[in-house]
């Protein structure tokens, strides 16, 4: 606890001297004291400090749904900006010191005038070359925000059919890392995780936890708080049991951001251990119609099932953990066309029939044969009757 506490320090301290900077280069260097600029400026900087603060705190303490998604949106458009906007400042060092003496070269300068400090024109120069950097950077920081959004992703077109499949469990949950957002959907086509689908369960107010303290901001928080973990994980479908794996330790849960930032400079190193570091304890089952659907990160100890094993759909296959590659309790799921993950290719999965919760609690849709929408809440129902 005492290192994820020290990196949530460092993490705040390198936004602080972020902001600062943001503060010297885009206020203090390209205004006048006391001017109507410096005024202004002070205050937006200083409120988009604090936003940024604010930004921190939405998803470990998870206020009502219509916040987390202004929140999400704000963060889509203003995190990105930031991170140009310092990159693209930080690069303007480097060209500030050539623009001051290309100037001065071409000013007409009295001869005697040596001492720069006291050059009114000298002056003058700083100051344009400090508001032309300002503004080159801000036009970059934008430019590069907008065009990193202009692209939109191709998500999975349920059309198209994909491998039949039920919710593998029952009540609420939220699907996160949707194929129906982008494909990948996990960023990555490694493992067979094409089309894969993350499921956390949630309580009547879309919530993953009923606990919210010190420790979901700053660092690590046992797995117990979660409501996803211990649930039963059942069969998607009938099947054979090929592949099996049990004895990946839970590890504790990280909602807080600056305890993202160690585990994330770990993933190369899950990797490189193989199947089990990533996908925790997990279940492959082969479907008759030649396809396999893999859950995984499940309970260490809670499997059901061996190799071998006949499974009927909604079987109890193991419990829901935070094992592997997982941040929080919750159950990965993914259809792919080999049983050996490390050559698996990932093939659609369309789930029978849910109702829908896309925007908060409410009174949500039905939906059939097609996946979830991106944080959108999910509850499994009966197929209906066949001819009915």
């Amino acid at each position: 606890m005492a290192l994820s506490l020290l990196v949530a320090a460092l993490v705040l301290a390198v936004l602080a001297a972020a902001y600062r900077y943001l503060y010297r280069r885009l206020v203090r260097d390209v205004s006048v004291a006391g001017g109507r600029w410096r005024r202004v400026g002070t205050v937006v900087v200083l409120l988009l400090a604090v936003g940024t603060a604010l930004l921190l705190t939405v998803g470990p303490l998870e206020p009502p749904v219509p916040v987390r998604r202004l929140a999400a949106g704000w963060a889509g458009w203003w995190l990105p900006v930031l991170l140009y906007l310092v990159l693209a400042l930080l690069l303007g060092e480097l060209v500030r010191p050539l623009l001051r003496r290309t100037l001065a070269r071409r000013a007409a300068r009295p001869p005697h005038r040596t001492d720069d400090a006291d050059d009114p024109a000298d002056a003058s120069r700083r100051l344009f070359v400090a508001r032309t950097v300002a503004v080159g950077a801000s036009v970059v920081a934008v430019g590069g925000a907008v065009a990193g959004r202009s692209a939109p992703a191709s998500g999975q077109d349920p059309a198209a059919g994909g491998v039949e499949l039920s919710l593998p469990f029952t009540g609420l949950w939220l699907a996160r890392n949707s194929p129906a957002r982008q494909v990948p959907s996990h960023g990555t086509d490694l493992l067979g995780g094409r089309y894969a689908i993350d499921f956390v369960a949630v309580d009547a107010a879309h919530r993953t936890s009923d606990r919210h303290d010190w420790r979901s901001l700053l660092t690590s928080e046992p797995p117990e708080r979660f409501h996803a973990f211990g649930r039963p994980i059942l069969a998607p479908a009938a099947g054979t049991v090929v592949a099996a794996h049990d004895g990946e330790p839970d590890h504790e849960a990280r909602r807080s951001q600056p305890a993202l930032v160690p585990y994330t400079l770990g993933q190369s190193a899950r990797l490189r251990r193989g199947v089990g570091a990533v996908a925790g304890n997990h279940v492959v089952i082969a479907l008759p119609g030649g396809a396999f659907v893999g859950l995984a990160h499940f309970r260490s100890g809670s499997l059901r099932v061996r190799v071998g094993a006949r499974v009927v759909e909604g079987q109890h296959l193991a419990d829901c953990g935070n094992s592997g590659n997982s941040t929080q309790p919750h159950v990965h799921v993914q259809a792919m066309d080999s049983a050996d993950l490390t050559v698996a290719r990932g093939v659609p999965m369309l789930f029978r029939r849910f109702r829908e919760w896309p925007t908060g609690p409410g009174t949500g849709r039905v939906r059939e044969w097609t996946v979830p929408g991106e944080e959108a809440v999910v509850q499994p129902l009966p197929s209906p009757p066949v001819g009915g």
